[in-house]
Parts: structure tokens; sequence; C-alpha cells
């Protein structure tokens, strides 16, 4: 496994961590048993990998996290979770107190003394300055008592594929935020242009998030994203190497289009950590011998970058 620094904040951080929730819910679409988590958790661990994601409103994510971690020594792994200021419901911004809450109920859930790395979940861009005036005094307060390690939050890809959100913290309030979560991958590059520098020269740590997930392993959505380029951006979609497919990424080193996903999506050096969800055993070893070196050849690199380099695909 390699490691990078997460950010500034000197943490060495696996180059593929874990998820725990999103869509699989920490394998409850997979139907895993108490068991096969606690296995699946400790492969993961014994493979290298250091941090796990979750959120307090994946389902029960963070209490199953916990059970499967115990008896695990606390030094071994990075715990980083989240919360959704929309969890009240409504049109107003929960009073911070709830984020407090919320906090103390992960810390509970998941047996630990402190949370490495609390998140906002879910910023769009036109509620970032208030939820960063209303919650980042709270966030730091939280720090400063040694609840939690590091702050950050999480973009909503569906909704800001260029990343504004991000891009506006970092210029904005660099010294508040410890690390983002946002998306980046060959259909994802936007983030490349602003986000991804501006995030290597302030020190933030970029989470990686869903690179090879939906369309890139779809052919199907493929098309449709091309189809919506089309209309939309000036990608050269009918270019051959795009018009007939990414098959040609696959090599002795990427054997498949998904490990040149995220091949790619660790090339940048501003990727702290790229994550990956899957809640099968051989999935996540693949996943991870996919990142033992990521890198494509320079050619399929510079044709991806070349073709590419605009594309800003929500999912």
């Amino acid at each position: 496994m390699l490691y990078r620094t997460l950010g500034k904040s000197g943490i060495p951080v696996s180059l593929a961590s874990f998820g725990g929730g999103g869509p699989s819910q920490f394998g409850k679409s997979a139907g895993l048993t108490a068991s096969q988590r606690r296995d699946l958790i400790a492969r993961a661990l014994a493979l290298g990998i250091n941090l796990i994601d979750t959120s307090a409103n994946y389902g029960d994510s963070e209490a199953w996290l916990g059970n499967a971690l115990k008896g695990i020594p606390r030094d071994s792994y990075l715990i980083a979770t989240k919360w959704s200021w929309k969890e009240g419901g409504g049109d107003g911004l929960p009073d911070p107190d709830r984020l407090v809450a919320s906090v103390e109920r992960s810390l509970k859930r998941l047996n630990i003394d402190a949370i490495d790395v609390m998140q906002i979940h879910g910023i769009s861009i036109d509620i970032y300055h208030q939820i960063t005036d209303r919650y980042a005094p709270t966030l730091l307060k939280l720090k400063e008592q040694g609840k939690t390690r590091l702050i950050g939050f999480s973009e909503m890809m569906t909704i800001d594929p260029k990343h504004e959100t991000p891009r506006l913290a970092l210029e904005h309030n660099p010294d508040v935020w410890d690390t983002i979560m946002l998306k980046y991958g060959i259909l994802n590059q936007y983030a490349a242009k602003h986000v991804l520098p501006l995030a290597e020269h302030h020190g933030v740590g970029i989470l990686n998030m869903a690179p090879v997930r939906y369309t890139l392993t779809r052919p199907d959505e493929y098309l449709q994203q091309l189809e919506t380029w089309r209309t939309e951006s000036e990608i050269d979609v009918d270019h051959p190497k795009l018009r007939d497919g990414l098959d040609w990424l696959i090599t002795e080193q990427a054997p498949s289009i998904i490990a040149a996903g995220y091949k790619f999506a660790a090339s940048h050096p501003a990727i702290s950590t790229v994550i990956t969800g899957t809640s099968n055993i051989h999935h996540l070893k693949d996943n991870i011998a996919a990142l033992e070196d990521p890198s494509l050849p320079d050619e399929h690199m510079a044709l991806l970058t070349d073709l590419l380099g605009d594309s800003d695909a929500p999912r």
C-alpha cells in the first residue's frame, strides 16, 4: 500500500481508503452479516487501508462499523464521518447544537474517543457561506476539545460537477478546512483546473469519492453521457478514442477500465486518498492492486487530459 499525507495535517493516509456507507450501506445491500462485515474490515486493514469513511446518515453504518472495529488497536485506523445539515428537514439551518449532538452520537456508535476527520455532508455553493459562518466555529471548538482531529466537508457532486463549492472554500476559507471530499476521475476531470492546485497550495487534503462509480463502468450510461456532452460542452465526443469506448485503456498494468479509473483517480498529487466502497473482498483487493502504481502510460494520460480535460460528468 502506498501512503500519502492528509494535507497539512502530516497524518499518513493510505492511498486506498474504505467507504463504509454510500449506496452499499456498509454491505447492507449485499446482505452481509455482522461477522462478514468484521471480516471485510479486518481484510481491508490487513491490506494496508488505514482510513474508513462513513456518515451519521448512512443508516446503521456507524454502529456496524464500531462493532466491526472492536478489539482492533485504535492507532491502526482513521475514522472520517459526516453530519448532514439537512437532518432536521425544513428550510432553516439546524442549531449548531445539532452538530454537537451528532458528533457525540457518532463517538458512541463508533466506540472511539475522537473522530479523525469530521465533515459536513453535502454543501452546495448557494449555501456555502451560511453553512461556514454557522458551523465552522462549532467544528473548530470540537477540534480544540479533542473530539475531532481534522474538519472538512463534502461537495454535492450531482449538482456541482465543476466543483464551484470547493473552489469557493479554498479561495475564501483555506485556513478553516483540513479536508474536502470531492469526485475526480476520468470522466470528471474539472477539479484539476482550479480546485486541486488550490488544495495542494493550501495543504488541504482531498478525499476522492466515487471516482469509478456509475458512468465509467456502465456502457449505456457512458453513451448517454457522450450525448449530454455533445449538446452541452466542447468535448469531441466523436473522437474514436471516446466514440468507440475506453477499452484502449486496458493494459497489462491496468487489466480493466475500473483499474484504469482508480489509477487516474490517484494520479494527481493533490489527492490524499481514493475511497473505494465495495463490500466484495475480491473487488477490494483488485482496487487496492490498481493503486499500487497510480499511473497510466504517458500516452494514455495525454489523450485523457487532451480529450476530457474539461469534462464534468456529475455522477
